[in-house]
């Protein structure tokens, strides 16, 4: 049994700024069609239709946080600094320190935003992380969040995402893809460059756990639901050894496909 790999002073209640997450992935074929089938069925996000995400994953030396989402935990926790693709002439960037917790099918996220120097994101100075670790620590404290062990920057993962938003619920819908993983941490590192997984994943995140009659027609990407976490499936990735079958798939789907 995996101990919670952090605490705190009490757990909150479900409420309003909490969300429900639906995954669904499908095969690298099937974005275009995707693609094509969400924007019909739903707008585009009016600020961000489009773009690259980049976010480093913290986890303690035993891996904890993995271990947890491995397992299916019920009560689990993800630390992460992400950030959003910028000006290349840009001096400084701006990321977020995150938080996410889950209990059952029910979660929240917390952020705060910290300017960072664009050479500070460069992915081959990341081992030390986006930012000094005083600032992910303080910022956690803030949270009322306190890790058990230290926390490293382990897992660096880019991938680019279409956002719609559902026009019945105002639930958020996101298509990734094209979703890549570089590990950071030096006691970890392989020698190998960044890993590309096959597939991609649609995301519904609102306040309910149904799907939206709008979004009925996903059936047709002959999909279904799946407890999909980019940071396990990357490092698990990862972790595999080189030339393993389904290394680039979530678990059990090399199977299927």
């Amino acid at each position: 049994m995996i101990a919670w790999s952090g605490t705190r002073k009490f757990q909150p209640a479900l409420s309003g700024s909490e969300r429900f997450e639906r995954k669904f992935y499908l095969s690298s074929s099937a974005v275009p069609f995707a693609a094509h089938l969400l924007a019909h069925c739903c707008p585009a996000d009016r600020r961000y239709a489009r773009g690259i995400i980049h976010s480093v994953y913290y986890d303690s030396d035993n891996l904890d946080y993995y271990e947890e989402s491995e397992q299916g935990q019920r009560v689990r926790s993800k630390v992460r600094v992400r950030w959003y693709d910028y000006p290349q002439d840009a001096d400084t960037v701006p990321v977020f320190i995150e938080l996410k917790s889950k209990n059952g099918f029910a979660g929240s996220k917390q952020r705060k935003q910290q300017p960072v120097s664009a050479q500070r994101l460069n992915a081959s100075v990341l081992r030390d992380g986006p930012l000094p670790y005083t600032h992910i620590f303080n910022t956690l404290a803030e949270f009322d969040y306190h890790p058990h062990n230290q926390l490293h920057p382990m897992l660096l993962i880019t991938y680019q995402r279409l956002r719609f938003v559902e026009p019945l619920t105002g639930s958020r819908i996101s298509l990734d893809w094209n979703i890549r993983s570089r590990l950071v941490y030096p006691l970890l590192n392989r020698g190998e460059q960044s890993l590309t997984m096959e597939g991609a994943v649609i995301e519904i995140k609102g306040h309910s756990n149904e799907i939206p009659p709008t979004l009925r027609s996903l059936h047709l990407l002959d999909t279904d639901w799946s407890r999909y976490s980019k940071y396990a499936t990357c490092m698990q990735s990862q972790l595999e050894k080189t030339g393993s079958f389904g290394r680039l798939m979530p678990s059990g789907r090399g199977d299927n496909m």
